[in-house]
């Protein structure tokens, strides 16, 4: 049911913030349970959409779940009956594509729905396409379905580069490989939290890996793997929309379990630089506004046309996470100075910036990916009607929390797919949101 809801900012948030699990580590880690016939044991698992879908996709392939309790999901692949994940489920969710590589070592075929998601502009699956040709799987479209079916006989090893650093191709390429028996490497792999947790995950079943955490890993597969049990990190995603809502609203948040070596050190790099305090406490992240909100960038100098303006530009693991740009430019709207924020990943990635000047925001678009951000200004609410992206949904909530105005929000609801619990947990910090269904 779509949803709207009306936020009265201009309320400093304080108090303790549970970020969610990981959701991308988890509907990566899922299939993964294809790989054996023994039981996989999931804990702590986000209620989201796209993890609803995952799991009624394993159920029609024939896994037995037990999903009564989130906090501790079970999965049995034993009698698993079909490599054949059902359309109407797998068209819908880009996620869809995380079954290829399982399925494949299982049955040596898999036959995949071209994925849907988020519209971010063209989010095609040429990179597992390039992975899996790489490593003799051949590739075949009908129905609106990809068919990949895996080389009847194996080399002794495989050297792949990867033509891009793709998150969820690096976890095809894992999953399929660690369930066959062979040798393989993976050059220009993704290296992000969730890419580890998942590569953790296979370990932990049996196969043989190195280089995890880093842009090449080496696997030696095996056929069956055994069962394991999965605890995914927090999302490093909502960290970063805590500590921005913590900086904007002038407030203090104690992150709760968020000091992860893995996350807290790119944060610790990144938000002073805007003015935002970080500090340590125990397992807990505690994220506070300094004396002033202000650019502290080193000049890039490029390009040339506006090369007195700081440039801020995401870049993969361990880089600034693109997933966290949307609040980035949300901040920069409350930061003293200019901005120039590049998008270089989502062809639409900006889009939501519409959305956010009519709100009161003074952002420039130079082209499709690539925006300059004045600040500081005060919001004046609104109506408005975020594009149906997630992220880009969650800068316009931040948005809404700064000043002493009303805006409503329509379809907030997508919110849900990634944060099924978000405007609970942001009014336990003291946010004015009232929701209204359509």
């Amino acid at each position: 049911m779509k949803e709207t809801i009306v936020v009265t900012g201009g309320k400093p948030l304080r108090g303790n913030a549970f970020p969610i699990p990981n959701k991308n580590a988890i509907v990566a880690a899922l299939p993964a349970a294809i790989l054996t016939d023994e039981e996989v044991v999931y804990r702590n698992v986000p209620k989201s959409t796209d993890v609803e879908k995952i799991l009624e996709m394993l159920k029609l392939l024939g896994a037995k779940i037990d999903d009564s309790d989130y906090s501790q999901i079970k999965i049995t692949c034993k009698n698993l009956k079909s490599y054949k994940v059902d359309q109407d489920l797998g068209g819908k969710i880009r996620a869809s594509i995380l079954f290829a590589g399982s399925l494949l070592a299982r049955f040596g075929k898999a036959e995949i729905p071209v994925p849907g998601g988020c519209v971010l502009g063209k989010r095609s699956i040429s990179a597992h396409i390039d992975v899996f040709q790489k490593l003799g799987v051949k590739v075949e479209y009908f129905d609106g379905y990809a068919r990949f079916t895996a080389p009847k006989t194996l080399k002794k090893s495989y050297d792949v580069w990867q033509s891009e650093a793709s998150v969820t191709a690096t976890e095809n390429f894992a999953m399929y490989t660690a369930g066959v028996n062979s040798n393989f490497s993976l050059t220009d792999s993704a290296c992000e939290p969730h890419v580890a947790q998942v590569l953790e995950l296979l370990l932990h079943m049996g196969a043989k890996i190195s280089g995890i955490g880093s842009n090449r890993i080496s696997i030696s597969g095996k056929s069956p793997l055994k069962g394991a049990e999965f605890i995914p990190e927090p999302d490093f995603v909502d960290i970063a929309g805590y500590i921005v809502a913590a900086a904007i609203t002038n407030g203090e948040i104690i992150i709760k379990g968020a000091n992860i070596p893995s996350i807290t050190g790119i944060f610790e790099n990144w938000f002073p630089k805007f003015g935002i305090l970080l500090k340590t406490s125990g397992k807990d992240l505690i994220a506070k506004r300094g004396k002033e909100l202000r650019i502290d960038l080193v000049n890039s100098g490029f390009p040339l046309a506006v090369k007195d303006i700081p440039k801020f530009v995401p870049r993969p693991w361990p880089g600034f996470p693109v997933d966290v740009l949307p609040v980035i430019v949300t901040l920069a709207c409350k930061l003293k100075g200019s901005l120039l924020v590049q998008n270089w990943m989502y062809e639409t990635g900006l889009d939501f910036i519409r959305e956010l000047n009519s709100m009161g925001a003074d952002i420039f678009m130079c082209d499709p990916q690539r925006i300059i951000v004045k600040g500081p200004v005060i919001f004046n609410g609104g109506d408005v009607t975020p594009p149906g992206v997630i992220q880009a949904c969650k800068a316009i909530f931040l948005a809404s929390l700064c000043d002493s105005v009303a805006t409503t929000i329509h379809g907030a609801d997508i919110l849900k797919r990634r944060y099924p619990d978000i405007f609970e947990a942001y009014k336990s910090l003291g946010a004015d949101i009232k929701v209204v269904s359509e």
